[in-house]
């Protein structure tokens, strides 16, 4: 089967999971891992999306198991396996808000604060401060955002319905409760006019949005065109998909160049755009002031109190972890030959 037979596929399955079914599905059997330290679990009871973003394979009408279902994975987890972190992998966790509040609550009755969760929301959800309120108190600690890109002609043509500078302003409000996880999607294709802005702008645009919002984690991916989707429909119409034979299913991680780039856009520069802006936010100067945090922390202290110290020194930890594990993923794809493939067959 080759990848536009897929995508003719995937347009027509209507065999979804009802509420009542989902949940009736068994809890994950974490055990069967034998190799594998979990120390988060991801959890989850809501399917679907009602946003018609046209990068996104999450189609479908939005169906969800109840609050009561996900409290009693968490509890199992818990009593069985000594589970403390969760990352709760539905798309949008408030697109059931009444469920999502009762299941905060249900976790804050029982459990306080002693559990960890990251969440993944809509930015519009933090006008909801009784939402916001009541994940704080039940241990929410990350919250991962999908913001894509800071060009609002990228914005428009995925159909996010938003700004970039209405974005700045809520990624500050969601930055008052918990830490925020930005992801992005670099060189998205605009129809046909791709090259209006560079790949050097763009990247400094992307660094400049990323200031102004403090974000405390980064995730930069390349456009992935799943089949099922409307980019995929667009690029295919267009004739600028890369064929599997160089292009295989093992490159549709976000990582590689999967069709080709609009008007004057090299295939090089756009490839390593994305990896470009993660080195720079996880620099390795992070050790460093690490380093510098540890060793002033008692003037800091005295000076500006626990908490401040403690944010800035927990942010500099996770950069220096993010320096090393994005300095493995550029020798990983160094050593890969996509990109001279899909030189060759341009």
């Amino acid at each position: 089967m080759d990848i536009f037979d897929l995508d003719e596929r995937l347009g027509s399955l209507e065999n979804r999971l009802s509420c009542e079914e989902l949940n009736s599905l068994p809890y994950p059997d974490f055990g069967l891992m034998k190799c594998a330290r979990i120390k988060i679990y991801p959890i989850g009871r809501i399917r679907g999306c009602s946003m018609k973003c046209k990068f996104c394979s999450v189609k479908g009408g939005v169906r969800f198991g109840s609050p009561e279902y996900l409290f009693g994975m968490v509890d199992w987890l818990v009593k069985t396996r000594g589970a403390k972190s969760f990352f709760i992998v539905d798309d949008r966790s408030e697109e059931d808000t009444t469920g999502t509040l009762q299941f905060f609550e249900m976790i804050a009755e029982k459990y306080g604060s002693r559990l960890y969760f990251t969440v993944q929301m809509r930015l519009l959800a933090v006008k909801n401060i009784m939402l916001m309120d009541i994940m704080k108190k039940a241990g929410v600690e990350a919250a991962c955002l999908g913001l894509e890109s800071p060009i609002e002609e990228e914005l428009k043509a995925m159909r996010k319905g938003i700004t970039a500078q209405k974005m700045v302003e809520l990624v500050r409000a969601w930055r008052c409760y918990f830490k925020v996880h930005g992801m992005f999607i670099f060189g998205y294709p605009v129809d046909g006019q791709e090259d209006i802005i560079s790949t050097r702008q763009k990247i400094k645009r992307f660094k400049e949005f990323i200031k102004k919002t403090h974000l405390d984690f980064v995730q930069i991916l390349l456009p992935v065109p799943f089949p099922g989707t409307e980019l995929f429909a667009e690029l295919r119409k267009e004739n600028r998909l890369f064929p599997l034979s160089i292009a295989p299913w093992n490159k549709y991680d976000g990582n590689f160049i999967l069709f080709k780039p609009g008007g004057s856009i090299k295939l090089r520069d756009l490839q390593s755009a994305n990896m470009k802006i993660m080195s720079w936010f996880y620099s390795p100067f992070s050790l460093y002031k690490l380093i510098y945090r540890t060793l002033a922390f008692p003037i800091d202290y005295l000076v500006r109190g626990w908490n401040p110290w403690y944010e800035d020194w927990g942010r500099e930890v996770i950069k220096s972890i993010g320096h090393s594990i994005v300095t493995r993923w550029k020798e990983t794809r160094e050593s890969d030959t996509h990109i001279e493939t899909l030189e060759k067959h341009q």
